[in-house]
């Protein structure tokens, strides 16, 4: 691919789908702390200083993946959940796991999100990229609502603040990496494999009954 320079906001957009290509391709095979600019330029055969042009850093590149994969999971949520459910709270939960795992980078970029990437931006990207995440959070929002309808917007809102927070810390649990697994071994650590769709079901459904406790209480 030669680089060529950017006349538009068409071909800049498509300049912008390549960085982010080449920087999932990466993710999806090495470390993040591995990923580099430099790296990320071989795999698109841009210059690291054309890189610039577009991005300052590889977490600016990775804000942009993740509304990509979030508006992704949005999208399936609403395919997978049609109707009400309020009386089935099991099968809620379990499908509602089954598809969050579908969406393994997702659950791999959120849970260093907070800690990692959004920190090593600017405020100016930073803005922009809640901003825009607040948008998208409508829609699923809509897909809770038409599932638990009697659910009010602060409920829901807790449900996916809780959901969240576990989903940040059972994802790295249930896939440690190779020298995570090698140390507890070398250690003699007695690691105890989880299965992250019963666990999240579980949990999910937990929180579930939970919401729909405290809603009648309230009432």
């Amino acid at each position: 691919m030669e680089f060529d320079r950017v006349r538009n906001d068409t071909q800049r957009k498509i300049r912008v789908e390549q960085i982010k290509n080449a920087a999932i391709k990466l993710f999806d095979t090495e470390q993040f702390h591995e990923i580099d600019l430099a790296k990320i330029a071989k795999e698109t055969t841009f210059t690291r200083g054309n890189l610039y042009k577009y991005i300052s850093s590889k977490e600016e590149i990775f804000l942009l993946v993740v509304l990509d994969e979030f508006k992704d999971w949005i999208s399936d949520l609403k395919k997978n959940f049609t109707i009400e459910m309020t009386h089935e709270i099991q099968a809620f939960s379990q499908r509602w796991a089954e598809v969050v795992y579908r969406h393994q980078r997702f659950l791999k970029l959120i849970s260093m999100l907070f800690t990692i990437i959004e920190r090593n931006v600017t405020l100016e990207k930073l803005v922009s990229f809640k901003s825009q995440f607040s948008i998208e959070t409508v829609d699923l929002n809509h897909v809770i609502k038409y599932v638990f309808p009697v659910w009010d917007d602060k409920t829901i809102d807790k449900f996916f603040r809780v959901q969240t927070h576990y989903l940040i810390g059972l994802f790295p649990y249930t896939s440690p990496t190779p020298i995570q697994k090698e140390a507890m071994e070398q250690l003699d650590i007695n690691y105890k494999s989880l299965d992250f769709i019963n666990e999240f079901s579980e949990f999910i459904s937990f929180t579930v009954s939970y919401l729909n406790h405290n809603l009648k209480v309230n009432k």
